[in-house]
């Protein structure tokens, strides 16, 4: 039994590690996209803060400029104030950020990181020390990535969320989630559904037959007789939150009905939003609107995304099924089958601003219908993910197979797939670590399979492979600029499809695999050439792709990538993004 003093050592020991991480998270993001200059000598960097009267502080870290794409890291604990160790996170974001940036939004980032600081605490006091055998599955794996973005400063802020939120619906703590469900006019609900399933075959995986019974005499004794309606899930958070008070006018007209809670639990994954069901491992996973702000935007789902996610899944679907390469790698993707949104442009203009996709919510496949006998699925962001006794969850693969043997084959099966589906069908993945997930049999990468693909794919229409194919989309409405201007599907410039995919895929989920397997001996250059021999074979059996290896160049000499933290802080009046060195370049003139 833990006594008070131990239970007091570990709370604080959780604060100095998060505090920690969070200063050199944030050191690194402003380092590397140039928010603060540093003046470098050897390993040691030296960079200035101001004091309350106007000063300059001197502050140093020990430093790496890394091969991959020039990302910055700092050694852990390496952070000095005036030559003494920097352990005061208030002291630091007074001096390093309030005193000395000029954003807009600036007080805003601040709190981010206080939010990060308070939510991460919590959620490292309640670590435990290694995951158990029997979590060693994909929806409890889910829930132990606790670590959040490994580039985001605000990587786990969740503004929005109460301490008592955040322990009833954050993913880290797995408490069970139970979906609140409500019944929308069907003239102010727009569904879209795959043709391989149906509306009543998505309900039947969610609720009982009992249930189903409950809801539609619910609708008859509170709803209005002369009124369809179709029933939506919703997050309980949002529910209390957003729903009841965004739209009191259509609670009032009978436009929406509350039906209550269902009885099946749920656990929340990674992205926080996203549920799957305890108790049916074939129903599909939901996808909610959650109006939180984490990392680097809002948790909404815009009406468009909805009724798009069918469609995007479909065409991807059909290519798969007829690409020869896809069908033999075993490369799949979760469809997502239904996507249901309220109508907000039948809203008023001032309640269309605050009410814009805060109501909908979107079906995916369940990865359980994917697999075959003997596979296991990782989240991809496993591999790079250190447990609270040290051990990285990777450490038995690596013993069991060597470093260099299993990064091979890891390197191979996740880049094939994605540069593929770049190269010869002109389409580019948000393929972060958090949307792919590896396949393995027996601790060995097999096959891969992406996830959330509604929002999370790039294409100029005329470079496709098979226009044709291509589905007719919902398009973006002007206003949803105005909320996320990176958000877009289809672009006229082919460089923006390929730095596509060096911004999700290379620049931080290889980057960041790179750097987990450099502590078992793998260095950055063998990683690199080991990546860039595998685009190389690819191109060397595949002539037939000659000229869109030019179209979509993978070994520029650079490439541009989004400068996320730059968007925190003066906010997205413009674009931010910049030019870095190619790791795969530099890997290529290695191999030469």
């Amino acid at each position: 039994m833990q006594t008070i003093s131990s239970l007091h050592n570990r709370e604080a020991s959780c604060l100095e590690d998060v505090s920690e991480r969070i200063m050199r998270q944030t050191l690194e993001a402003f380092i590397y996209e140039g928010i603060m200059d540093v003046d470098k000598s050897g390993k040691e960097w030296i960079f200035t803060g101001k004091g309350a009267d106007g000063g300059s502080v001197r502050y140093s870290c020990q430093a790496d400029e890394k091969w991959s794409f020039g990302r910055i890291k700092i050694k852990p604990g390496s952070i000095r104030r005036e030559g003494d160790a920097c352990r005061n996170i208030y002291t630091f974001l007074e001096e390093v950020i309030q005193n000395k940036l000029d954003g807009l939004l600036v007080n805003q980032f601040i709190q981010e990181l206080l939010e990060t600081l308070v939510k991460d605490k919590q959620s490292k006091e309640l670590q435990a020390e290694r995951i158990p055998g029997e979590d060693r599955h994909y929806e409890a794996l889910e829930s132990h990535m606790t670590d959040g973005h490994p580039y985001h400063p605000s990587y786990k802020s969740r503004i929005g969320f109460s301490l008592a939120d955040n322990l009833a619906y954050g993913p880290e703590f797995n408490q069970n989630v139970h979906i609140r469900w409500i019944a929308v006019n069907r003239e102010l609900a727009d569904v879209a559904v795959s043709t391989e399933t149906s509306l009543d075959e998505i309900y039947s995986q969610h609720l009982t037959e009992d249930e189903m019974t409950l809801f539609k005499q619910i609708v008859q004794e509170r709803g209005s007789k002369d009124k369809q309606y179709v029933f939506l899930p919703v997050h309980p958070w949002q529910l209390g939150h957003r729903i009841q008070s965004l739209f009191v006018q259509q609670w009032t007209d009978q436009d929406i009905v509350d039906l209550g809670a269902s009885s099946s639990a749920y656990r929340a994954q990674q992205s926080i939003r996203s549920l799957s069901h305890r108790g049916n491992a074939q129903a599909s996973y939901i996808k909610l609107a959650l109006s939180i702000t984490n990392t680097s935007t809002s948790r909404i789902l815009a009406h468009h995304t909805t009724q798009n996610a069918p469609l995007i899944s479909s065409w991807l679907h059909k290519i798969i099924q007829h690409d020869p390469l896809l069908q033999r790698e075993g490369f799949q993707i979760l469809r997502e089958v239904m996507g249901i949104s309220f109508q907000y442009d039948k809203l008023p203009p001032v309640q269309y601003r605050l009410a814009y996709g805060t109501l909908g919510a979107i079906y995916r496949e369940n990865i359980s219908t994917c697999l075959e006998a003997n596979e296991e699925a990782w989240p991809l962001n496993a591999l790079f993910y250190t447990q609270r006794n040290g051990e990285p969850f990777i450490e038995e693969a690596i013993d069991q197979y060597g470093i260099v043997a299993w990064s091979k084959e890891l390197i191979r099966t996740v880049t094939l797939p994605i540069i593929h589906l770049l190269y010869a069908h002109g389409i580019a993945l948000e393929s972060h670590a958090q949307n792919i997930i590896l396949v393995v049999e027996n601790n060995f990468p097999k096959r891969i399979i992406i996830k959330d693909l509604h929002d999370g794919v790039r294409y100029t229409p005329d470079k496709l492979l098979k226009p044709d194919w291509a589905p007719k989309l919902h398009p973006e409405p002007e206003t949803h600029r105005k909320f996320n201007r990176y958000s877009f599907l289809q672009t006229e410039s082919v460089s923006e499809v390929r730095d596509y995919t060096f911004d999700a895929f290379f620049f931080i989920c290889m980057s960041e695999i790179c750097f987990a397997l450099e502590k078992f001996g793998l260095s950055e250059h063998e990683f690199w050439q080991m990546c860039a021999q595998t685009i190389l074979d690819y191109q060397q059996e595949h002539p037939e792709y000659q000229e869109r290896y030019e179209m979509f160049d993978l070994f520029s000499e650079a490439v541009l990538v989004e400068e996320m933290t730059k968007r925190r802080i003066y906010g997205d009046g413009e674009l931010y993004f910049r030019n870095v060195k190619n790791a795969l370049r530099l890997a290529k003139d290695l191999l030469s």
